[in-house]
């Protein structure tokens, strides 16, 4: 197969609520994925989710230590296994003071 080097489009604007992460790209689509294919957005709380930055093709969550690009949910890619853990252990366990 051959590889395509065209880079991934911009990230305009992005939505998230509870059901689904939503891209805006500078092309004019609209991409759209269940929030359940990256378990560290689905167990964040609301005020977690909402401190996003675009950049680029990418938006960042720092709080979360997450970051997604276009190409990620143009291809449906979800979170990787590792990342997912990470989430359920930082929703499960106490915070350390």
């Amino acid at each position: 197969m051959r590889q395509n080097n065209t880079p991934p489009p911009d990230v305009v604007a992005a939505q998230i609520n509870d059901e689904r992460l939503t891209f805006h790209l500078e092309d004019g689509r609209t991409v759209s994925v269940p929030l359940a294919f990256y378990p560290t957005l689905m167990l964040a709380s609301l005020e977690e989710r909402a401190e996003f930055e675009v950049c680029h093709s990418s938006v960042h969550w720092p709080k979360l230590d997450c970051e997604i690009s276009s190409d990620c949910l143009l291809r449906g890619a979800k979170e990787a296994r590792k990342y997912a853990e990470k989430a359920w252990r930082r929703k499960t366990q106490p915070a350390e003071f």
